[in-house]
């Protein structure tokens, strides 16, 4: 069973579906995330604060990656789904927490435009089905104005012998593997 890892609601289950088609981020992975995401603040400020924060988390599933942003502290999280059923696990996740006042749950796919027009966003998690995930296309997309406030994070797992092409706007701030999991941590150019 998944369950949130750090801040406020540590230690709290999250409902998953037992399906194929959903791979949800394991537990290390998102320790290693949520690692880099506190050096780069320790970095930027003295301290991991992340309470004026609005993330994204892109591919959502059953949204345990944007939970976690809100356990530790996030102002707020828009979520993208577009199968339904995972989109009801998610609600109900978030219900469980009592975090449904910081989230928006969005059940379309990428594709669609809904989650642009709701930015800028400091943090933006994408956890894409490997094998069709668009990231090049769905990367260059973030880095259009209005979309990401300056200086903001983007983290994607991805199948670890997918190579990013630099994109303008983006800066690549690390790249690593971790067992199954590539994690790629972009970050938006100061205006």
């Amino acid at each position: 069973m998944l369950s949130v890892m750090g801040g406020a609601w540590s230690g709290r289950k999250l409902k998953a579906l037992e399906k194929e088609d959903l791979r949800p981020t394991l537990g290390r992975v998102k320790a290693a995330i949520f690692s880099i995401l506190e050096s780069i603040e320790w970095k930027r400020s003295g301290r991991p604060d992340f309470s004026a924060w609005r993330c994204l988390d892109l591919f959502a599933g059953i949204g345990s990656l944007g939970i976690e942003a809100l356990s530790r502290g996030s102002a707020h999280c828009v979520f993208v789904e577009k199968n339904r059923a995972h989109a009801k696990i998610l609600q109900e996740n978030l219900k469980t927490v009592g975090a449904e006042a910081l989230a928006r749950v969005l059940i379309e796919g990428i594709e669609e435009s809904g989650w642009e027009k709701l930015g800028p966003y400091h943090l933006v998690m994408i956890d894409p089905p490997y094998k069709n995930s668009l990231l090049p296309e769905l990367l260059t997309r973030l880095a259009r104005p209005g979309v990401l406030a300056p200086g903001a994070i983007v983290v994607f797992e991805h199948d670890p012998k997918v190579k990013q092409a630099a994109v303008p706007g983006l800066t690549l701030h690390s790249a690593r593997v971790l067992g199954p999991a590539g994690i790629t941590v972009l970050l938006r150019d100061a205006d």
